[in-house]
């Protein structure tokens, strides 16, 4: 028994060595990497809409669709000479349509250009660099791919190599990447041990990969005990004949 348990450790030692060591090693640099820093909350702002403003009632924007429309609350942001700030908005879906209506005024509000965007990321951009490229997607990169397209990706050349990613509708920052995110996600990558999407932690092969360890583990401690075990000790007594 003791020499199966003692082989079975030995092989397993061999296949689990390497990632083994990338589970220590991808854990110690998610724990060093700040949370805050890695999500880019210190690089971006986004005011909430004001709702005391509203001035236009629901019903009002509701009567100009038929029955079956849906109203849900959304906002715009904008900057004026006073600054960023977020226009409360009506965002209503009929016969697979979408409108948005602010409710300040009532008026229609339009799809957000290019010149509309770059002064609003700038605006809502915390960081030290400047605007270096400004691109509308049609296929969200690997970095968001859990957002849906259209989006617009805005570039800074800082030292972080900061990218924005913003709602076309809203003008709100929707993700933040940076450099320190990309180590963060190539290391959580390597500890969940999911390649291709990155998100999926109930993978078989991760599964696979720590119920072997585990059994390691178990078979370590089997062969330790075995080692150092208290033995059992006979005192003879001398016989003088």
């Amino acid at each position: 028994m003791l020499k199966w348990c003692r082989r079975l450790h030995n092989w397993l030692g061999l296949l689990l060595v390497v990632q083994i060591l990338l589970w220590f090693l991808s854990g110690l640099v998610m724990a060093i990497l700040p949370i805050e820093q890695v999500r880019g909350e210190h690089l971006r702002t986004t005011p909430a809409a004001q709702w005391q403003q509203a001035l236009i009632s629901p019903a009002t924007v509701m009567a100009k669709h038929s029955p079956h429309a849906a109203l849900s609350l959304s906002q715009q942001l904008t900057v004026q000479h006073s600054g960023l700030s977020a226009v409360p908005v009506y965002l209503i879906d009929d016969a697979s349509q979408r409108f948005r209506y602010s409710a300040i005024d009532g008026t229609l509000l339009s799809a957000l250009t290019e010149h509309d965007i770059s002064p609003l990321a700038q605006a809502q951009y915390q960081g030290n660099g400047t605007l270096r490229q400004v691109k509308l997607l049609q296929q969200a990169p690997a970095e968001v791919r859990h957002l849906p397209a259209p989006l617009w990706q805005l570039q800074f050349a800082d030292s972080d190599n900061t990218h924005l990613y913003l709602d076309p509708a809203t003008g709100a920052v929707l993700r933040v990447r940076t450099d320190s995110w990309r180590w963060f996600d190539f290391f959580w990558m390597l500890h969940i041990m999911d390649y291709d999407e990155r998100s999926n932690f109930n993978n078989p092969l991760l599964i696979s990969t720590s119920a072997a360890s585990l059994l390691f583990t178990l078979t370590g401690i089997l062969l330790l005990w075995q080692r150092y075990r208290p033995r059992k000790r006979y005192v003879f007594n001398a016989v003088n004949k």
